[in-house]
């Protein structure tokens, strides 16, 4: 692991010291505007500790249009010095490109896209060489060990809220019919590069009995999707986007499964969510989620039920 001390920082970058934060803070992209990492549960930084990998976003004071490219950029958190690796066009605002890490600091994972079909991929880019392979299926998560992948729809995601998949025109955004069989959450084999859809939404509606009727008509949609740190399980937070309703506001279950699609249970059921709720993850020792839950008496808590364990199903 390399150590980053506070003076190799000093010396590096410049410190931030609007506001005397109390912990402190660099900026380790000074010269520039527009970068951004990814989302809150995964690390922008390196498994030693060293590089930090950004997406730079080529507009900021306009949403982007489709096909506009986006840089990748990793920072060397010991010298300074940062280098442009490669360019997409599988972006948005919230989350950029989904720069990942793989197993070590040669491996990155980003999505990009194919502008004459509009279809987004998952790219394994090697860094020491430049190689750079298109993956069959698209990166939202990947596991610890690098080996896996982990993606609902990328382009379904616009469906309930933009920023978090890839910039298409509008009539190139696939819809959902209620519950379907041919979408859900997929997963990726980083070494063959090949996807499979590891369990369907029809098969999770079914399987939990989850039914939002009582919003009114509407399609379910995945959305975040997030691997245990052993890699053992996945979350995936699946949405239903009522048609007519409360502001078109998605209605939100959180469901966890074994990492072959088995054991589907519900980690976080849609009533309480409904109330506020937001960014939820795995502990570290991969055995209970926390989420920030809003709209609650003191008196009146609600814990995450331990993933995996609510509800038998049926074995694969």
């Amino acid at each position: 692991m390399s150590r980053i001390t506070r003076s190799t920082l000093d010396k590096r970058f410049p410190r931030y010291d609007a506001f005397d934060p109390d912990v402190p803070a660099w900026c380790v992209t000074p010269d520039k505007n527009g970068f951004i990492h990814r989302f809150f549960e995964t690390s922008p930084i390196s498994p030693s500790g060293r590089y930090l990998a950004v997406t730079r976003l080529p507009v900021e004071d306009r949403l982007p249009d489709p096909g506009e490219r986006a840089a990748l950029a990793v920072v060397d958190l010991t010298t300074g010095e940062r280098e442009t690796v490669g360019t997409t066009a599988g972006w948005d605002t919230q989350m950029g490109a989904h720069v990942h890490w793989g197993d070590d600091d040669t491996e990155l994972f980003y999505n990009d896209l194919d502008t004459d079909t509009w279809t987004p991929y998952g790219v394994k880019l090697t860094l020491e060489s430049g190689e750079r392979r298109a993956l069959d299926g698209t990166v939202y998560d990947v596991s610890d060990d690098g080996a896996t992948l982990t993606s609902p729809d990328l382009l379904k995601t616009r469906m309930t809220q933009a920023g978090y998949g890839a910039v298409v025109p509008d009539e190139m955004i696939p819809r959902n019919d209620g519950a379907p069989e041919n979408d859900g959450l997929y997963v990726t084999d980083t070494d063959t590069g090949e996807t499979e859809l590891l369990v369907s939404v029809a098969e999770i509606v079914s399987e939990l009995d989850l039914d939002c009727s009582d919003h009114g008509p509407g399609d379910y949609y995945g959305w975040h999707s997030m691997w245990s740190p052993d890699a053992e399980r996945l979350l995936f937070h699946l949405r239903y986007w009522p048609e007519t309703g409360r502001q078109n506001r998605w209605v939100s279950n959180l469901v966890s499964m074994r990492a072959d699609g088995s054991d589907l249970s519900l980690a976080m059921p849609s009533e309480p969510w409904q109330r506020g709720g937001h960014h939820h993850r795995w502990t570290p020792n991969g055995e209970r989620v926390t989420m920030n839950l809003s709209g609650r008496r003191r008196t009146d808590p609600v814990r995450l039920l331990p993933a995996g364990r609510q509800r038998p199903s049926r074995a694969r």
